[in-house]
């Protein structure tokens, strides 16, 4: 947790896994899973923004022309500001992996054991992708209807398509982009994509052991299947961090856009990304941010929290979260998902949101002591 700009409480309990062997420590790697949506995508974006390169307001045949035909479907008529706030119409997820297995292995015409120049991608230990598939998830993501509604409906599949936009706008790979404009001026010694070629594995806390598709446990390899099948570049997923990075980049987004006196992002552009944008359709949603929910009832957050704050949660246990009005990022990371994903402990027991009222708690119990 930081207030104001510092680090006022810092705090590693339990171990890596059940064997109660390796204790987590200020240095271990975590999965941030959805995280990626604002750590990597969305910041990605606001620099495009602020460089006249990205327009909330375009269509996405604006950027991608070759790959979405507003004229052929209705893919290309998305606007970009209601794909960012989860009100585009796309379908949540995609278990794109399922038309790789037989009999609930992995076929071989699109996986390699060994990396190589048709089958370059790593999806895991001794499991490479072909070079041409991750177009094909494309073509598959286009074949999916829309929904008719634009109702919000949460959904990962348009951060396939902002990746594409960082990619073609920027001429550069996503994890280069962010890594270049943002990560390594800032510091940042964990915060990367496929962190196996930058650490050691041992520091790398691992997710699940997956039974379904890689038939492994998966540890230094993103969690997400979809991210895996692109390589573990995706703009949904695919970021890993220690704790004391992810609190950088959200002390960055704080700062509206500053960090160790240097601006990585103009104010006016964070506050546009960060603000609710379709608070009037009970859409809570930010561009490519989470909102407290407005209501007072259920949502990422406690009660207790500024409805100016915003941040992200991640499906392998994990939630980044930042509050301009009372200045406190919280970070919190986990591995829940290990060994299995289907345990839900720390969502039916409310473990983030409980920790983050005890930080509100703590901060108003302060504030009442100076001011008594």
């Amino acid at each position: 947790m930081q207030t104001e700009g510092l680090v006022t409480y810092k705090k590693n309990f339990g171990y890596y896994t059940y064997d109660n062997k390796k204790p987590v420590t200020d240095a271990s790697i975590y999965d941030l899973a959805s995280i990626t949506k604002i750590a990597s995508t969305t910041l990605s974006v606001m620099k495009l923004y602020d460089d006249n390169k990205f327009d909330l307001d375009k269509y996405l045949c604006d950027y991608l022309p070759d790959l979405v035909d507003s004229a052929a479907q209705p893919y290309g008529e998305i606007v970009l500001r209601d794909m960012l706030s989860h009100k585009a119409g796309l379908t949540p997820w995609i278990p794109f992996y399922k038309n790789t297995l037989a009999n609930g292995y992995p076929k071989y015409n699109y996986y390699s054991l060994v990396q190589s120049e048709t089958y370059p991608f790593r999806v895991a230990e001794n499991l490479f992708m072909h070079k041409d598939y991750p177009n094909r998830i494309l073509s598959e993501l286009l074949c999916t209807p829309l929904f008719e509604s634009k109702k919000y409906k949460y959904s990962d599949l348009g951060y396939y398509f902002l990746t594409e936009i960082i990619e073609k706008q920027s001429n550069l790979s996503q994890d280069q982009y962010v890594a270049e404009n943002f990560y390594k001026p800032m510091g940042l010694a964990t915060a990367t994509y496929k962190p196996m070629n930058f650490h050691p594995k041992e520091i790398i806390v691992p997710t699940e052991n997956d039974k379904t598709f890689r038939r492994q446990l998966v540890h230094g390899d993103v969690h997400d299947p979809g991210a895996a099948m692109m390589g573990g570049v995706a703009g949904h997923a695919g970021l890993f961090s220690n704790a004391n990075d992810l609190a950088k980049i959200m002390q960055c987004f704080m700062n509206f856009g500053e960090y160790g006196g240097r601006r990585y992002i103009s104010e006016e552009t964070v506050k546009e990304f960060v603000r609710c944008q379709f608070c009037e359709e009970d859409n809570r949603r930010g561009a490519g941010f989470d909102k407290p929910v407005r209501n007072g009832e259920g949502g990422p957050t406690c009660n207790c929290i500024s409805l100016e704050s915003f941040g992200h949660t991640g499906f392998t246990g994990t939630m980044a979260w930042a509050d301009p009005d009372e200045e406190i990022v919280y970070i919190f990371l986990s591995n829940r998902v290990y060994p299995d994903a289907s345990n839900t402990k720390l969502l039916n027991m409310d473990i983030r949101t409980r920790i983050q009222e005890v930080i509100y708690d703590a901060v108003a119990n302060s504030k009442a002591q100076q001011e008594g």
